[in-house]
């Protein structure tokens, strides 16, 4: 556990950061327990809250499927009355069920209700990740507002808010390592970035597909949920190297559009869709998609509940499957080996997987997804909960892949900062959805 450490008392914003596995998370949980009617936010909170969701499912009971606690009784009328209700674009939300949001607009849902229950501390634990630019800056201003009455602890990997920042912790190595003011940390931050290519010269796992083969081809493409429309009239088509980055405000489908292809969404049997050449729906099992496939996802990072080593979780990539159920032969753990190794987070290839930091899980979750080199990479927000090192680390991996020929990869982000990079080292094809 990171070393224990109190705010000064009083209103006021105090950032903590550092880099992954640096456990400054279970310190700023450490200091939400101890304090009296302190309100901790975070993705493992958040998990909690959709596991507590599906324990409460009422499928087996319903025609259809339950989609959860509706918006509306999760906040209660007076939320309409905040007025992040109406910065984070909840009205349409309201008589949705959780399960049914984004992690996106799951994330701003569960932001307001923590505000609304006015807390003697409130902790926000990476409140940015999932979020669009708009929401972003939306939620950057309400920060600033609410820490004018009360303590506001924010665990970032970023200074969001440098002008309202009263003081800046770093921890490293399970350590407090600075306390100071922003100009005093801003001070220290320079360092050299890691180098090693990624072992992308390791080769498909799977034969390549022709050239010819359209990797994805999405005519009228439309899902909806209670009979409101997420996106309608979409047409996309991806052919092998079309490299595309898709971006857009929560809700806008992006998820949704990339569970489609992946083979995780019920409605691409209603749809127009062909994928490698197939018709959804023409006897092809879920298999025959994700061989072809590798993806990393806020859905995917929440579902991989099973045990297992991080060689494990690197291995299942090679399987499509969530967790291990076969021998490995020796070169896929030599495969495995290399992919850690150039992970560079000093991990043991037997360490607990679910004991690791949410970073260092979404980096190694990312290097799942590419460990098979496939013919197309589905990414996600890939880089939710990276700190800056690590991030440039995922995005090193998305332009080896490009521009060495290796995967066609569609990529999500809501940051400014990668849609610079897409425009300026890949080249790729813009899809804005909204």
């Amino acid at each position: 556990m990171g070393a224990a450490f109190d705010v000064a008392s009083g209103p006021g914003l105090t950032v903590v950061t550092g880099p992954n596995g640096a456990g400054k998370s279970s310190a700023a949980r450490a200091l939400a327990e101890r304090v009296p009617g302190a309100v901790l936010l975070s993705a493992e909170t958040q998990q909690a809250f959709y596991e507590a969701e599906l324990a409460a499912d009422d499928s087996n009971f319903q025609e259809a499927v339950d989609p959860g606690t509706s918006v509306r009784e999760l906040l209660g009328e007076q939320a309409r009355e905040q007025p992040l209700f109406t910065a984070f674009r909840l009205e349409p939300l309201w008589e949705r069920g959780y399960r049914s949001l984004s992690t996106g607009e799951g994330r701003k849902v569960l932001l307001l209700r923590a505000v609304l229950s006015a807390p003697a501390l409130l902790v926000l634990d990476d409140p940015f990740d999932g979020l669009d630019r708009e929401a972003c800056a939306e939620l950057s201003r309400a920060i600033v507002q609410v820490a004018e009455s009360l303590a506001v602890v924010v665990v970032s990997q970023e200074l969001p808010f440098p002008e309202a920042v009263r003081e800046v912790l770093v921890f490293e190595r399970q350590q407090l390592a600075f306390r100071g003011s922003v100009e005093a940390f801003r001070a220290r931050q320079a360092k050299p970035k890691r180098g090693t290519a990624p072992p992308v010269e390791l080769g498909s796992y799977y034969e390549p597909l022709a050239s010819s083969v359209l990797l994805v081809d999405l005519r009228d493409g439309h899902v909806s949920y209670g009979g409101k429309p997420v996106f309608q009239g979409l047409s996309f088509r991806v052919s092998s190297g079309q490299h595309t980055l898709i971006e857009g405000p929560n809700g806008s489908g992006k998820s949704t559009l990339l569970d489609l292809f992946t083979g995780d969404h019920p409605q691409a049997y209603s749809n127009d869709l062909h994928l490698f050449g197939r018709r959804r729906g023409t006897g092809e099992t879920v298999w025959d998609i994700k061989k072809n496939i590798g993806a990393v996802s806020s859905r995917l990072h929440r579902d991989y509940r099973v045990g297992g080593s991080v060689e494990e979780v690197l291995l299942s990539g090679l399987y499509d499957s969530i967790g291990v159920y076969q021998r490995p032969e020796p070169s896929h753990h030599a495969r495995a080996l290399a992919w850690l190794s150039w992970l560079d987070l000093g991990l043991d290839p037997s360490a607990a997987f679910r004991e690791l930091s949410f970073g260092q899980q979404r980096l190694v979750l990312i290097a799942r997804a590419a460990i098979k080199l496939p013919p197309l990479l589905v990414l996600d927000e890939p880089t939710a909960g990276l700190d800056a090192d690590n991030r440039d680390r995922a995005l090193q991996l998305v332009e080896s892949l490009c521009t060495q020929h290796k995967s066609t990869v569609l990529m999500v982000t809501h940051r400014a900062d990668e849609r610079a990079f897409w425009q300026e080292r890949i080249g790729g094809a813009i899809l804005s959805l909204g």
